[in-house]
């Protein structure tokens, strides 16, 4: 790999964050694995808030075309999931920062681009595969191979059933149709 695309850097740092239940773990060990086997190297890691507080969990996956074995303190694409993402990273979040969520449920006044992850999830059936449309919107943004994707995703959720690996990949094939236009946004944001 010799950029992390549409960025063309070489090193981007990645953070999600929602609260406990939305997936965030689930996100971040699938686009781990995923970028890994696409050719990237990759170094990730958690904050975990306190569940009884009503906290956020973050993650922040760095994704380069050289190692790196390391946290970095910015962020370049920030994937808000609910309401108090953006409150608890606001130190982090720059002028340089894309934030890709939904307008709707963040409610915020920073420059974002609106992705209905929400939306786009119950076109299949439910909210719930939200954080698969993350990681296909992740995904395509840095070109990761298409067929190591379907391929995880189907090891991954082999134990919940063909039902539910069915759902999740028609999450990825509505993003395919999609996924120029969000790239487009982006580039153009």
């Amino acid at each position: 790999m010799s950029h992390c695309s549409p960025f063309h850097r070489e090193d981007i740092s990645i953070v999600l964050c929602g609260a406990a239940g939305q997936g965030i773990q689930t996100i971040e060990h699938i686009l781990t694995r995923v970028l890994k086997l696409s050719g990237y190297h990759v170094f990730a890691t958690k904050e975990y808030m306190s569940r009884i507080r009503g906290g956020s969990n973050s993650t922040e996956i760095r994704v380069s075309s050289r190692e790196v074995a390391s946290y970095v303190d910015r962020i370049d694409l920030l994937i808000p999931m609910d309401q108090k993402a953006i409150p608890h990273l606001k130190k982090r979040i720059s002028p340089e920062t894309i934030i890709l969520g939904e307008k709707d449920t963040l409610r915020t006044e920073l420059a974002m681009i609106d992705i209905p992850f929400s939306k786009i999830a119950e076109e299949v059936g439910s909210k719930i595969y939200a954080n698969v449309v993350a990681i296909g919107v992740i995904s395509g943004i840095l070109e990761c191979d298409k067929k190591v994707l379907d391929n995880y995703l189907t090891r991954y959720f082999s134990k919940k059933g063909a039902d539910i690996i069915s759902k999740n990949k028609e999450n990825l094939a509505i993003l395919k149709v999609r996924r120029l236009l969000i790239l487009k946004q982006a580039i153009l944001f």
